[in-house]
C-alpha cells in the first residue's frame, strides 16, 4: 500500500510541476480518436433438473462499441477519455448496465491523465483492479458467461453485497463488474512489477458501500504472479435493506505460459459469507468462504489450444458448496477472430441451487451441464 501512496504522491507532485511549466510547454501532439469494438456471440444449451434451455448470448468477451480520444501534452504527458457501450448482440439492447436502464456507456466512461514516468490517474466508471486481475489467472480467459467452466462469476458484484439471509450469494466479488464514481491509479511497470489502486465513493448512499481495490502483479518472461485486495465499507441500510458491516477479500494468482502444458492457479478468500448486521448483534454469517481454481492450457497447434479448469467453492454455509469442471477448445482464425467450443459440469451440495449463467435454476443439490459454441471478433 505504501508503494501506491508514494506513487500517487509522486504523480500529483509531477502534475503540479508540469502545470507550473505550462507557460513554456513543449509542443503538444495532435489529438486522435480511435473507434473500436467487439462482436461476441455464442449459442449455449443448458440441462438441469429435467429441464433444457437453449440461449444465444455473449460467450467470449462481451460485445461493445468504444471511443478512445487522446492527446499528447508534451514532456511525456497525455490526456485521454474513453466511452464504451456494451451491446447484447442477440437483441441489440444495452449490456453491462448492472440493472440501471439509463446507462449509455455502461462498460466504461472515464477521463485519464498519464505520465510515462509516474503512471496514470483515471476518474469515472471503469474496469478496476478486480476486473483486470481475474482474466490473467483463468485458463478459460474469464469470459462473460460461466458455461466455459469457471465458478468465480456466480455471485454479487461486490463483497459488500449481502444476501440478507445468512446464506451464501453464490460467490465472492463478480470479476466482470465495473465500478463508478471511482478514482483509479495505475503505476508504471518497474522491474516487472505494476500496481493498481482504486477507490469508489458511495456518494452518501445508505445501501451502497464505498469500495477499495488494490492489485499488484509481477511478470518475468512466461511467469506471472499477482495479488488482489478488496474491501467494501459498512453501510447503515435504509428501509427494508438492512445495515452491513465491512467485508474484504484477498486473491492470489499464478500462471506459466510456456511449454507443452501451461498451468494456472487462483485462490480467493472472502472474510464473511454474509456481513448483514443481525438485529440481536453481530452479523448473519461470519464464516469465511473461498474458491480454489486450477487449470491448464495445452497448445495443440499454432492457433488452437485445449483449455481445462477445475474450481471448488467452499461457501461458508452448511451443505452449500459447489465444484465446476470445464473443457474448451479455442482456435484463432486471425489476430482478431477467435472460435470456441466448451462444455462444463457444475455439481453442488444438497442445499445449493447455483445456476450456470443463463441456465434454468436447478433443484436443490442437482447438477447443471452446459455446452456452448461461438465466436469473438475484435475490430
Amino acid at each position: 500500500m505504501k508503494k501506491f501512496v508514494v506513487g500517487m504522491a509522486a504523480f500529483c507532485a509531477s502534475a503540479v510541476s508540469f502545470a507550473q511549466e505550462a507557460s513554456n510547454p513543449a509542443p503538444a501532439q495532435a489529438g486522435n480518436l480511435k473507434v473500436y469494438g467487439v462482436a461476441d456471440l455464442a449459442l449455449a444449451n443448458y440441462r438441469t433438473s429435467g429441464q433444457s434451455k437453449t440461449a444465444m448470448h455473449a460467450g467470449g468477451s462481451g460485445s461493445r462499441i468504444g471511443f478512445l480520444a487522446s492527446e499528447g501534452l508534451g514532456q511525456g504527458w497525455t490526456v485521454s477519455a474513453r466511452l464504451e457501450a456494451g451491446v447484447n448482440m442477440d437483441s441489440g439492447t444495452s449490456s453491462s448496465t448492472n440493472g440501471v436502464a439509463n446507462r449509455v456507456f455502461g462498460r466504461q466512461a472515464y477521463v485519464e491523465i498519464a505520465s510515462k514516468q509516474f503512471g496514470a490517474v483515471r476518474l469515472g466508471r471503469q474496469q478496476g483492479p478486480t476486473y483486470d486481475f481475474f482474466p490473467g489467472y483463468d485458463p478459460m480467459l474469464l469470459p462473460a458467461m460461466d458455461a466455459w467452466g469457471v465458478v468465480t462469476t456466480l455471485g454479487f458484484p461486490a463483497p459488500g453485497t449481502p444476501s440478507g439471509t445468512g446464506s451464501p450469494g453464490g460467490f465472492l466479488i463478480n470479476p466482470t463488474a465495473r465500478t463508478e464514481n471511482t478514482v483509479g491509479y495505475i503505476s508504471p511497470r518497474l522491474a516487472g512489477v505494476q500496481g493498481r489502486l482504486s477507490y469508489s465513493v458511495n456518494e452518501g448512499a445508505a445501501t451502497q458501500p464505498a469500495l477499495l481495490e488494490a492489485g499488484m502483479d509481477y511478470v518475468r518472461g512466461p511467469l506471472q504472479l499477482g495479488v488482489l485486495f478488496v474491501r467494501a465499507g459498512a453501510t447503515p441500510g435504509a428501509g427494508t435493506v438492512l445495515a452491513t458491516d465491512s467485508n474484504s477479500e484477498i486473491a492470489f494468482g499464478a500462471k506459466y505460459e510456456a511449454g507443452p502444458v501451461q498451468p494456472y492457479f487462483t485462490y480467493i478468500r472472502r472474510a464473511s459469507t454474509d456481513p448483514t448486521r443481525a438485529r440481536a448483534g453481530g452479523i448473519l454469517n461470519d464464516h469465511s468462504e473461498n474458491v480454489k481454481l486450477v487449470g491448464l492450457v495445452i497448445p495443440v497447434s499454432a492457433r488452437g489450444a485445449v483449455r481445462m479448469t477445475y474450481g471448488r467453492y467452499a461457501s461458508g454455509a452448511a451443505n452449500s458448496d459447489a465444484a465446476n469442471i470445464g473443457v474448451a477448445y479455442t482456435y484463432a482464425v486471425s489476430r482478431s477472430l477467435q472460435l470456441m467450443a466448451a462444455v462444463t459440469h457444475l455439481s453442488q451440495d444438497s442445499a445449493a441451487r447455483y445456476m450456470v449463467f443463463q441456465s434454468p435454476r436447478p433443484k436443490a443439490g442437482e447438477s447443471v451441464d452446459a455446452f456452448t459454441t461461438g465466436l469473438t471478433w475484435r475490430f
